[in-house]
């Protein structure tokens, strides 16, 4: 007698199914894809700026690690980017770059080196152990660098930033220079849309969170002077002045290259803007005494170039109407059409003595002030003197931005219009202060702020789920292309402004950020 054949369950049969289910379905309700590592390059990570910003990447997503981490893989990975493994090697050593349970690669790369042999650095950066470059879509993986190598005073051609847009790299930098920077916005935007890079310059705490302070400061003003039918046309308000003013207690524990960078500016014209007119001015004159709040109190300083004026004077955006993300409105930039009719920067130091050597040495002749290698030499002899300036008058970063806007509007009383009203015009100012313990630190946090501002967007614009962030939107807010800061949307705006708000002793942005 033959077997009999055992009778199938119900179990079993629904257990069979349920491949052929999940096939069908899965097309109709296939889950997000999480983001699930960001890689950044910190170039220049060896050095006080870099180093910092690297601090700060690593302690800004440890909540994240915890979070999403599945697997033996970092979701943040950093390399150290640099000329020298020595300096790379000593860095580590003296605790400028964290050694905690970080492992950093060092990647030897040159930005002021021959352009095929930069991009090669980075190809093998970005690429696998085979050296081939990777493919991976943004859903998985973020590739992010960061260019904290100063000086920049001097360079002229945005290589690094052109190539990082050739292989679809994201990218931010600390650049302080600003026929650099408007190479780099002017040349490099469009290639920037078209490969999906997100770029963001002059994105340290000065220049960058000054110019975000201005923006913040210009859209409280334009919400004063909007219309009272609350229509949103604010077209008749004129943005009169934006004035910078910067104080750092003598180097910010920065060390040598920011020495370096003020006497290679004491070499630069200062570009300001007045009655609408691009104006150049002797660096270091035109002192004013500014109160920048807290235990800073009032403090000299001198007019000094800066490229948060002409980004302010021409690209700044005050338009209620676009308070979103940057590039929803036009990808071209503004050329010489000026937003902000008067714009200048200062800066002053201490101790006091420091602010008149600076004047003093005007007196040399400017190709010597401009001779980045000279005077990155005269700074790493003078580092003795500096450090031990730097412990008697610590390390204060303050900032203070005075911004006012003014409006035409129609009031009842006699007037020629034919309806019995007549216009006057309406004046309101702000001022924004912010100030931190420490520029070494701060302007890694800016820095840092300024990259997971960017990553995020990416991220959030490829559909990914979760983030490098604890507390991160919903949509990108900031698109591809070649951006100052002035220009991001309201949103990354806020998202960066309250991330500096660490160790902030002075954080006065108004009440939105009480």
């Amino acid at each position: 007698m033959a077997a009999r054949r055992p009778r199938r369950s119900i179990v079993g049969a629904i257990r069979s199914f349920l491949p052929i289910t999940a096939a069908i379905v899965a097309p109709l309700h296939r889950p997000t894809p999480r983001c699930d590592a960001m890689r950044v390059l910190v170039i220049g990570g060896s050095g006080r700026v870099g180093g910092s910003t690297v601090r700060w990447l690593e302690r800004l997503t440890k909540p994240t690690k915890t979070r999403i981490t599945t697997d033996d893989d970092d979701v943040v990975s950093i390399s150290i980017g640099g000329r020298k493994w020595e300096s790379y090697d000593a860095a580590l050593r003296s605790g400028v770059i964290p050694r905690d349970d970080a492992n950093f690669d060092f990647v030897n790369i040159d930005v002021d080196g021959d352009a095929n042999a930069l991009a090669e650095s980075l190809r093998r950066w970005k690429g696998d152990d085979d050296g081939t470059t990777r493919t991976r879509t943004t859903n998985t993986e973020v590739c992010i660098v960061v260019n904290t190598a100063g000086p920049f005073q001097g360079r002229r051609s945005p290589t690094l930033l052109s190539c990082c847009i050739d292989m679809s790299i994201h990218y931010v930098d600390v650049c302080d220079e600003w026929e650099l920077a408007e190479a780099s916005r002017t040349k490099l935007h469009r290639g920037a849309i078209e490969a999906g890079s997100t770029c963001v310059i002059c994105c340290g705490i000065w220049p960058g969170v000054s110019a975000l302070m201005a923006a913040e400061g210009v859209s409280q003003l334009v919400s004063r002077l909007d219309d009272d039918d609350g229509d949103g046309d604010d077209g008749d308000v004129v943005v009169e002045s934006v004035d910078y003013s910067f104080f750092t207690a003598g180097t910010g524990n920065a060390g040598p290259t920011i020495v370096s960078a003020t006497f290679l500016l004491l070499a630069t014209e200062v570009m300001t803007f007045l009655q609408g007119k691009r104006t150049y001015i002797e660096p270091w004159t035109s002192r004013k005494d500014v109160d920048f709040g807290g235990n800073v109190g009032t403090r000299p300083v001198w007019l000094l170039d800066n490229p948060d004026v002409p980004t302010t004077a021409m690209y700044l955006h005050h338009d209620r109407r676009n308070k979103g993300k940057a590039g929803n409105d036009d990808d071209k930039p503004r050329g010489d059409a000026v937003a902000v009719r008067n714009c200048s920067s200062r800066f002053g130091t201490s101790p006091l003595f420091w602010n008149y050597l600076f004047g003093a040495m005007k007196v040399l002749p400017r190709s010597l002030l401009y001779d980045r290698d000279a005077m990155q030499g005269f700074s790493l002899f003078s580092e003795p003197i500096i450090r031990f300036v730097d412990m008697l008058v610590g390390s204060t970063n303050a900032m203070r931005v005075d911004i006012t806007a003014s409006r035409r509007e129609a009031v009842d009383g006699d007037g020629d219009d034919g309806k019995g009203r007549k216009r006057e015009f309406r004046r309101e100012s702000v001022t924004l202060r912010m100030v931190h313990p420490d520029l070494e630190s701060c302007v890694g946090l800016a820095t840092a702020s300024f990259a997971l501002e960017v990553a995020d967007s990416v991220v959030t614009r490829g559909g990914a789920r979760g983030g490098f962030r604890e507390k991160m939107g919903k949509e990108s807010t900031i698109e591809p292309g070649v951006w100052f800061p002035v220009e991001l949307g309201e949103r990354a705006r806020t998202n960066i402004l309250r991330s500096v708000r660490q160790d902030a002793s002075v954080y006065e942005l108004g009440e939105d950020f009480a």
